[in-house]
């Protein structure tokens, strides 16, 4: 599903907006007191030209922008300070890398949490009808409860792991994800809930301009 999605979307223009929520205890343990860790993320991607655009704003990343020419990052931090830096193998649009689109951010590291939204696809879905998003004609998938993860999540033990679990894929009639969401509720742990949002928009008409700070940019990280 995702490989039709990144064969689709390989040379189309379109907008991404990715948003976390993520409720953790504080202090561990403590039911009554929680800490909420939001982020939010908006690219604007032009594979033909090996361009993107992103500003994200929320506790994981800060408030920044990032302007990519395909080969290189250009970085615009929250004090108006500027550095460029070199692609790296995670980055989400570098064509080069096998993590290309949405593949940067979904994957089995079980180190972090990206290991959720790989759990998340590998769910047992339902179909449950064709509806409209956004305007364009889509197919939803949904999943709910621990039992619909794979048998390898939660280090094989999925129900002793999670509390709650559920996912909604909506996709169009080309195979492209307009929209994937999922969250998980942990049975007993330092992170107790983490939902996230993709939604893609303005397929084949996203336009990329390279912000004029970009001239400016000196430092290297």
């Amino acid at each position: 599903m995702f490989d039709r999605h990144t064969t689709e979307m390989a040379n189309t223009n379109f907008t991404l907006a990715a948003e976390r929520t993520r409720k953790e205890r504080a202090p561990a343990r403590s039911e009554n007191n929680f800490t909420y860790m939001n982020e939010t993320a908006r690219f604007l991607v032009e594979p033909s030209d090996s361009q993107y655009l992103v500003h994200t704003d929320g506790y994981f990343s800060g408030n920044s922008t990032i302007y990519s020419n395909g080969s290189t990052e250009y970085v615009l931090l929250p004090d108006n300070r500027t550095m460029v830096r070199k692609l790296t193998p995670e980055s989400v649009f570098n064509e080069s890398s096998d993590k290309y689109l949405w593949r940067g951010w979904f994957n089995n590291d079980s180190g972090s949490l990206r290991v959720l939204a790989f759990v998340s696809i590998d769910a047992t879905y339902q179909r449950e009808g064709v509806e409209t998003y956004r305007g364009v004609p889509v197919m939803r998938y949904e999943v709910t409860g621990v039992d619909a993860l794979p048998g390898w999540a939660g280090g094989g033990a999925p129900n002793s792991y999670f509390e709650e679990f559920s996912a909604t894929l909506l996709i169009d009639e080309n195979g492209v994800i307009r929209h994937f969401e999922y969250e998980f509720v942990w049975i007993d742990y330092h992170t107790r809930k983490m939902t996230e949002t993709y939604t893609l928009s303005e397929v084949g008409s996203t336009s990329v301009q390279k912000p004029g700070w970009v001239a400016n940019t000196t430092s290297e990280a």
